[in-house]
């Protein structure tokens, strides 16, 4: 289905009423992005901010009255100016798979798309199959490729794992086709619980690997390696909580962690945890560390 594209630009103050005025003159979709491709990492609890010239795209059907929407978005809001466009229907998922191709990480660990020939990898590739989805987490982020590093460079052989803010389960699968004994794979979205199931499936490692929403923590036991892919607030405050599921002498891998958040994450874990050691990816940091 072909659609009409409103796209303007405003200022963040009045973007949700923009929207407010947008959906009520039509508009079936409305996205918002920044106007300056600027970027917002980890806002506080509760609050979505948005950037100071926020850039709105809304979507309408062909019959739209176009003249219409703009002249009552000049009369009720400070727009100085927007404009139409034809967006002609596409098969969305083949343009995905357009910039989504198999992966490396590291010497030896591959993410494959069903849509290529894992065939064509080198011999000796560990290949996780899985395609792009809703949840977080394929490798494309320096936060999932610094933990997939992790994991190529040091193989958890006949280790048990966590992988703490699963997404889509992708490090739970590289430890166990890396070797590891079973792992579990937690999170606390619901979405990102089924993705982890399908490609847990889907790589045939349902039997090694325990999928878990977080409100059933309690079933965790002591583990030899802890991964946690998720932002360094949240990793802050559950530092006492990993350090009480790692063996003593196991080892943590925590990723999400920007640069200037690096000092904080490693003063609260150090508490617990000796040998620590980050590792940078762009504005993104991975800390490991041994229990104590």
């Amino acid at each position: 289905m072909d659609w009409m594209q409103l796209t303007l630009e405003t200022h963040k103050q009045q973007a949700d009423f923009v929207s407010e005025i947008l959906m009520g003159l039509g508009s079936v979709s409305i996205t918002f992005s920044d106007t300056h491709d600027d970027e917002i990492f980890e806002p506080p609890v509760g609050e979505t901010p948005l950037w100071p010239d926020t850039t709105i795209k809304a979507l309408f059907d062909l019959e739209v009255d176009q003249a219409h929407v703009q002249s009552m978005l000049l009369e009720l809001c400070d727009i100085q100016q927007s404009s139409f466009e034809l967006l002609k229907d596409r098969a969305w998922e083949d343009e995905c798979k357009k910039d989504f191709h198999a992966m490396p990480f590291g010497g030896r660990l591959w993410i494959c798309p069903s849509w290529e020939d894992a065939s064509k990898l080198p011999n000796d590739a560990v290949v996780i199959d899985m395609d792009p989805g809703l949840a977080f987490g394929t490798g494309t982020h320096q936060t999932t490729d610094l933990c997939l590093q992790y994991l190529d460079k040091n193989p958890p052989i006949d280790q048990t794992v966590i992988d703490y803010g699963s997404g889509t389960g992708v490090l739970a699968i590289a430890a166990v086709k890396l070797g590891a004994k079973s792992a579990v794979a937690v999170d606390n979205d619901p979405q990102a619980v089924l993705a982890t199931i399908d490609n847990v499936k889907a790589n045939q490692v349902d039997g090694q690997i325990k999928v878990l929403h977080s409100d059933k923590e309690d079933e965790l036991d002591e583990v030899d390696l802890l991964i946690a892919n998720i932002l360094a607030n949240p990793l802050i405050e559950l530092c006492e909580h990993f350090s009480g599921l790692v063996k003593p002498g196991g080892k943590i891998t925590l990723s999400g962690i920007l640069q200037e958040q690096l000092n904080s994450v490693l003063e609260a874990y150090s508490e617990y945890f000796v040998e620590l050691t980050a590792t940078q990816k762009d504005q993104w940091c991975r800390v490991d560390g041994v229990r104590k």
